[in-house]
């Protein structure tokens, strides 16, 4: 019997901290999200699995290189076609002789997953769906079940007061290979959008309750445990009911060094971390790898990104801060959230906020790769509109407080249109000191080394108008060099 590993998505209630990790490779407890799952399939006899992916997928592939108790394929996926499309473009249609388990690349749980493959066999549906009650079941699928098991009703995320039924679909399911002849082939379909719409709609009799016999819902024990760690409050769920199982408060990785500190569970604490003197760290505190926590430094609810470092002083509570983001000393961060690889200077709070920068995705996920001569179409790519995530955002320091101007640039003329107008104390933030982002930007994300080698030399005290001059010139260098093109 396979299992497929539903693995492809962004992370964005993750986000920051899943711009440079792709979600299945979070670690919890210092292990890959993903790793977990891939350990419970096992656990219970499925070792063929499927992993759906999209995002940094050679990330995933490399860290089960050297596995050898279980065969892990990665089809390819040349755009993202939801999760029924993901498994139908796997290969796993109504070719296949057996039934096989899909479970999301974001659940945890001690379900007895063989119990649901037995209570599947024994319904004769052709999809079982495990439920589980909830507290909050408008930000789930939900299900609503008659006498045998059979789902009469099915509704995906209804609206708070239209919830008629506490019983949640943990993305975990049993599926009969003939059910996939409903997902199309090449485009995106959902399993809890779509497909179990459909199969409701479908056969079984004309009128009302025609999708009888189609879907079945299974009700996972009370005392399973079970969280979607694809949102914080679910992840922190999760690491506290793992260090429970194990018995401990706290969890530190290899290669840590703690100085005279304080550490209060539910924490962990990530390999070659680094904690100075003096410092309370605790409860609910996730450090990841090679992270450094300057002297007298306070982090509680927090998490913190790879390779980010705290200057002296600090204080982090309910906030998650990405990685390779540089805190000066004395700098509060309360309820915020920081994009990866921003600095914030010396005495200045970040107070309900969330501070972005430009992302630029590739397949480290660290924003780099400059253009090599002769790659591609050099000015389109540089006259190009990007993404939000690659967008320049300006940000300025006013009273203390790191804010957003309102202002963001998308291409290059809207950044010189920008420049044009932004406070003054954007141009400060933004070209202090050892840090020239304009430069960075330009590099990451349009990878023009040589206007990135023009600019990286601007003060923010220097009149605007020659980095403006700069940048204006490279463009009109561009729009000339397409115009030539087209003749």
């Amino acid at each position: 019997m396979k299992a497929v590993i539903l693995a492809g998505g962004f992370g964005t209630r993750l986000r920051p901290l899943t711009f440079t990790k792709p979600k299945p490779m979070v670690p919890l407890v210092n292990k890959p999200v993903i790793e977990h799952v891939v350990d419970y399939l096992v656990s219970h006899g499925l070792n063929d699995i499927v992993v759906t992916t999209t995002f940094l997928r050679e990330t995933i592939m490399d860290h089960f290189r050297y596995r050898e108790d279980v065969r892990l394929t990665y089809p390819t996926e040349p755009y993202p076609l939801g999760t029924a499309g993901s498994v139908k473009n796997a290969g796993l249609d109504e070719e296949e002789e057996e039934p096989f388990v899909v479970i999301q690349g974001d659940n945890i749980t001690d379900m007895n997953l063989r119990g649901l493959i037995d209570f599947h066999h024994e319904a004769g549906g052709q999809v079982t769906v495990a439920l589980t009650h909830v507290e909050d079941p408008w930000n789930y699928g939900i299900a609503m079940l008659e006498g045998n098991g059979r789902i009469s009703r099915f509704h995906e995320k209804p609206d708070k007061g239209k919830s008629f039924s506490n019983l949640a679909n943990t993305g975990i399911y049993v599926v009969e290979p003939k059910a996939m002849e409903f997902v199309p082939e090449g485009m995106p379909f959902d399993f809890a959008k779509d497909l179990f719409h459909l199969l409701q709609a479908k056969g079984g009799g004309k009128g009302k309750g025609k999708g009888k016999g189609k879907m079945f819902g299974y009700e996972i024990d009370a005392d399973c445990f079970w969280t979607d760690v694809g949102q914080p409050e679910g992840y922190m769920k999760a690491m506290e009911w793992m260090l429970k199982k194990a018995k401990r408060d706290v969890f530190i990785g290899e290669n840590v060094e703690i100085n005279g500190s304080g550490i209060t569970g539910p924490t962990v604490i990530g390999n070659s971390v680094v904690v100075e003197e003096n410092c309370s760290v605790g409860p609910n505190v996730v450090l990841f790898e090679d992270v450094y926590i300057g002297k007298n430094t306070s982090l509680e609810q927090c998490f913190i990104g790879e390779r980010t470092i705290t200057g002296k002083n600090a204080s982090v509570k309910e906030a998650i801060i990405g990685a390779q983001c540089e805190l000066g000393n004395d700098v509060e961060v309360l309820k915020g959230k920081i994009w990866p690889f921003v600095a914030i200077p010396h005495s200045t709070t970040v107070d309900n906020t969330i501070i972005k920068r430009f992302v630029r995705f590739d397949a480290n996920g660290n924003g780099t790769g400059i253009r090599k001569e002769g790659e591609g179409n050099e000015s389109e790519d540089l006259l190009r509109t990007v993404s939000d995530e690659e967008a320049f955002y300006f940000n300025m320091r006013k009273g203390g407080k790191i804010v957003h101007t309102g202002f963001v640039a998308r291409s290059l003329e809207m950044f010189v249109d920008i420049l044009k107008k932004v406070d003054p104390k954007a141009m400060e933030y933004h070209l202090r000191e050892s840090y020239n982002d304009f430069a960075a930007w330009i590099r990451d994300v349009y990878r023009d080394e040589k206007l990135a080698y023009e600019v990286v030399d601007m003060h923010w005290w220097e009149p605007r108008s020659r980095l403006i001059g700069k940048i204006q010139e490279r463009i009109s260098e561009l729009k000339s060099s397409v115009r030539v093109g087209a003749l």
